[in-house]
């Protein structure tokens, strides 16, 4: 099974201090759960309009169509949205800044990630913490 993750960037290096929402960029993956391999794919600018009000879910909706092909959000930090975006996409939180770093944690995931992927759209998926 290959999954798509999405990694909030703003130097296409380490996360965004930002919430997820915030990134400047996008950098898409590949992962293929039974062997691992991560792919990278392309970068997509963040394109979505500034927030109204904190947490404000038309904001939650433009980034959900921009990625609307992805499965995993990978952050250094999530906002409010993060309920919202819980019916459709994995939310993964990285203690790692740097995000190689963090990919190759994430590898070590894959049974967890595979199962809140099968969930149905609009269950909540779990949050997983990727911490040494």
């Amino acid at each position: 099974m290959k999954i798509k993750l999405t990694c909030a960037t703003d130097d296409k290096i380490n996360f965004t201090k930002e919430h997820f929402g915030e990134a400047k960029v996008y950098l898409i993956y590949e992962l293929n759960l039974e062997n691992k391999e991560l792919t990278f794919l392309e970068e997509r600018k963040n394109t979505s309009s500034k927030e109204e009000v904190h947490g404000d879910p038309k904001k939650a909706k433009e980034i959900s169509r921009l990625l609307n092909d992805v499965q995993i959000l990978v952050a250094f930090a999530m906002g409010p949205n993060i309920v919202r975006m819980r019916k459709k996409f994995v939310p993964v939180i990285s203690r790692k800044i740097n995000i190689k770093n963090a990919l190759e944690l994430l590898k070590s995931k894959t049974d967890e990630l595979k199962g809140e992927v099968e969930k149905p759209i609009g269950e909540d998926k779990e949050i997983i913490f990727l911490k040494e």
